[in-house]
């Protein structure tokens, strides 16, 4: 079980901070293409998994968090891909960008779980996906912005990932999830 738990919190980590770290060494080498393409790419993957979770939790709470999810982040999506068109920008993944092999990972791990351990699992997940990402926007993505509207909208969303941290967090307390 510790080890499964390793495995997820290893994934989503990646799934975020292997894009941004490269970012990180030399934050002002992120042009705001690029982070318009991490930001998607993060959005995208707890679509997914947000998804899995509303469909496969057997817990009512965790299907009522997963769909909060999924439904907070295709919204969020919605305008970062809204704010592109306007920017006229064409969201440009890093190079070397595993994000999307790194996502199919963590929903191959999801999707090899059933009942409780599903409910486990996605939680895990999702605790350690939304810290990995508020970590990389707040560390890496913010401070790289050079569009002003692109920094408002990072801005805007930040408290609603925060929210879906806690949310996650709560519940994963009251079932007993470490």
């Amino acid at each position: 079980m510790m080890r499964n738990r390793s495995l997820v919190m290893m994934i989503c980590v990646l799934a975020v901070l292997t894009v941004s770290s490269r970012g990180a060494g030399a934050a002002s080498g992120l042009d705001d293409a690029t982070i318009l393409a991490i930001f998607d790419q993060a959005n995208t993957a707890d679509i997914v998994t947000g998804r899995l979770g509303a469909k496969y939790a057997v817990s009512e709470e965790v299907r009522a968090l997963a769909r909060m999810v999924a439904t907070d982040h295709v919204a969020v999506q919605h305008m970062g891909r809204e704010l592109a068109k306007t920017l006229d920008l064409m969201p440009t993944p890093p190079d070397n960008d595993t994000s999307v092999a790194d996502c199919a990972r963590a929903v191959a791990l999801l999707q090899s779980k059933a009942g409780a351990g599903f409910d486990q699992a996605y939680l895990q997940y999702e605790v350690a996906f939304h810290q990995s990402v508020i970590d990389a926007v707040k560390g890496t993505l913010l401070p790289a912005v050079k569009n002003n509207e692109l920094r408002s909208l990072m801005n805007a969303v930040l408290p609603g990932l925060e929210h879906h941290l806690a949310a996650t967090k709560a519940v994963a307390m009251k079932m007993g999830v470490k």
